[in-house]
């Protein structure tokens, strides 16, 4: 697999690199009521068959930080670091993002975030597209017949979302644990197009 990790858009503050680190994306997250080991290896189990009967490939790597995961349209790359319940979200979550990639319905809906030099109209086409992300991951959760954690899925996507977008309005990476909310509002699934699987450029979560 190539290593020539690319940004997720063409806007962005300035080059992640080694000095912003992994950081506390390491720690075990405390997102709203967090999962305990056997749930979340109960949870890890399903998703990763679910992500799987899609015709993703999943793989371990330890990636460059901060870097934590990556995915190219034919499979997703989770950096083995990462706790647990994290590791369930960001397949979840880079789930979604892949399907946005490859489903031919999507491919006009991924434009803004690719085109936008304006950084107000780029953040509000980040958020959409981080948003549409999630909705995929949670129809995927509930495909793996998990029902009972969406209030756990959308705090971890809120969260994630401040993280995210903390970075791009003042081009550090937060700490985690500052982004770190619960009782949010629940998030909706969204069906899952029809996907063709072909390989794209390398993208990856920090």
């Amino acid at each position: 697999m190539t290593r020539r990790l690319r940004s997720l858009v063409q806007w962005r503050p300035t080059e992640l690199d080694s000095q912003n680190g992994l950081s506390d994306r390491l720690a075990p997250s405390p997102c709203g009521a967090r999962l305990s080991d056997t749930e979340a290896v109960h949870l890890w189990s399903a998703v990763r068959r679910a992500v799987v009967r899609y015709g993703f490939a999943l793989a371990f790597e330890e990636l460059e930080a901060p870097r934590t995961g990556i995915f190219d349209g034919l499979r997703i790359v989770i950096d083995p670091r990462v706790s647990l319940e994290m590791r369930c979200f960001l397949l979840l979550h880079l789930f979604g993002h892949s399907v946005q990639w490859v489903a031919p319905s999507l491919a006009a809906s991924v434009e803004p975030i690719r085109s936008s030099a304006d950084r107000n109209r780029f953040l509000d086409a980040l958020k959409v597209y981080e948003f549409e992300a999630a909705r995929f991951g949670l129809q995927l959760l509930h495909e793996a017949g998990v029902l009972t954690l969406d209030a756990w899925y959308s705090d971890f996507v809120e969260s994630d979302w401040r993280y995210v977008e903390g970075y791009y309005a003042t081009g550090r990476l937060p700490a985690w644990s500052d982004c770190v909310v619960s009782g949010c509002e629940l998030i909706a699934p969204a069906p899952i197009p029809p996907i063709v699987h072909h390989r794209v450029e390398v993208r990856f979560a920090f």
